[in-house]
């Protein structure tokens, strides 16, 4: 029987929900705002152990290194993109073939999901970086009866969702292809949902759209814009504390699954580096670092038609956290979250968490951003 006493061996990944023959376990939100498995009927456990079995932190996969590294972008899809539009393009190899592909959307009531697609209009849903642990709903369930009924399924999650996919079904498909994210952590969707509920008071209207990597101006120096019909808002304190790691869920601050660990085929991140990996695609535009652990890997990227140059491993790394935990907790994220509840003013209370960038960093991203926008202009 699963028992969460310590919330940093817990990755919310709902395998242990999905796994369990007795179906008596359920995820349950703490006052954090993260979702913890707990035991909801006792006396229907059966003992199986099954839940402890499938749990990818208590039992980590083994580190595995890329068989290699490349910068790519897809010419067809790098504008509604957060990179250089890689998902969509493996999307579209998949579906082409009758499969399903699997993605973290945006709902109408701004919580963030896994879905699933059959065409690209459904692909589109899951396109860009959504800063909030999705909910897997039943997930791994769906993906095992696509699997067996022999379709091809592409799923893409943070490595931790991946890790737990793989626990969950216990072989390995050769209609599976997986693909991580290159992850900072998970912030509280607790928070997230609560940050819109005041943003719509403050502006007296539903929250219609959001952004959380808007590359617009520029790729390198993104924003975070949302849209309230006539009104957008542009200010960012719920960002600012996610870069500063002090959202992110207990297990973030030492994921068992980050780096190679997460068994996937691979793994997308944002290629900062370019500038010296790739110096010809350093247009602002946005680039993918693309890392490839398994020939199925290969093989899919190879089928996509993306333009594609390998790069050094580790050269690519450079100016990428994504690649190591972060530092640990920050100090007063304890106080952060009980202040989340017993505020009356969330968005004061999450700005004076942000630790603002020296004048002279600010000034000089909004130098960088112009010179960005101008030389995008002359390239077109």
């Amino acid at each position: 029987m699963i028992t969460i006493s310590d919330k940093t061996l817990c990755c919310g990944c709902t395998a242990c929900v999905s796994a369990c023959p007795a179906q008596c376990i359920v995820m349950r939100r703490d006052r954090e705002g993260f979702d913890y498995p707990v035991i909801n009927s006792p006396d229907l456990c059966v003992g199986c152990g099954k839940c402890e079995e499938v749990c990818p932190v208590l039992s980590p996969a083994p580190q595995n290194e890329p068989l290699g590294a490349y910068a790519a972008r897809s010419q067809a899809h790098i504008d509604g993109s957060s990179s250089g539009g890689v998902f969509p393009a493996l999307a579209e190899i998949v579906l082409a073939q009758g499969g399903v592909v699997f993605g973290a959307v945006v709902n109408d009531d701004m919580t963030v999901g896994h879905a699933e697609a059959y065409d690209m209009a459904g692909v589109e849903k899951m396109r860009g970086s959504k800063y909030v642990q999705s909910d897997l709903y039943a997930s791994y369930e769906d993906v095992r009866y696509w699997l067996q009924e022999g379709r091809k399924v592409l799923f893409t999650g943070t490595p931790c969702q991946v890790a737990g996919l793989h626990k969950y079904l216990g072989k390995p498909y050769d209609g599976l292809v997986t693909v991580d994210v290159l992850c900072h952590g998970t912030p509280s969707p607790g928070l997230w949902e609560k940050y819109v509920r005041v943003l719509e008071h403050q502006h007296g209207a539903k929250m219609e759209y959001v952004c959380f990597k808007d590359k617009s101006e520029s790729w390198r120096h993104y924003a975070f814009t949302t849209s309230f019909g006539s009104c957008e808002y542009m200010d960012d304190p719920y960002m600012a504390l996610f870069v500063q790691d002090m959202t992110l869920r207990p297990s973030c601050y030492k994921c068992a699954a980050r780096d190679g660990r997460s068994g996937s085929d691979i793994t997308l991140s944002d290629l900062w580096s370019v500038h010296v990996s790739a110096p010809e695609m350093a247009d602002d535009r946005g680039v993918s670092g693309v890392y490839v652990y398994t020939e199925k890997g290969r093989q899919l990227l190879e089928a996509s038609g993306l333009a594609v140059r390998s790069v050094d491993i580790a050269v690519s790394r450079i100016d990428n956290g994504g690649f190591s935990d972060p530092a640990g907790m920050p100090d007063g994220r304890e106080e952060f979250f009980k202040g989340v509840h017993s505020t009356g003013n969330l968005i004061k209370h999450m700005k004076a968490y942000v630790v603002r960038k020296p004048i002279w960093v600010r000034a000089y991203r909004s130098v960088r951003t112009f010179l960005s926008a101008c030389k995008k202009k002359i390239l077109k």
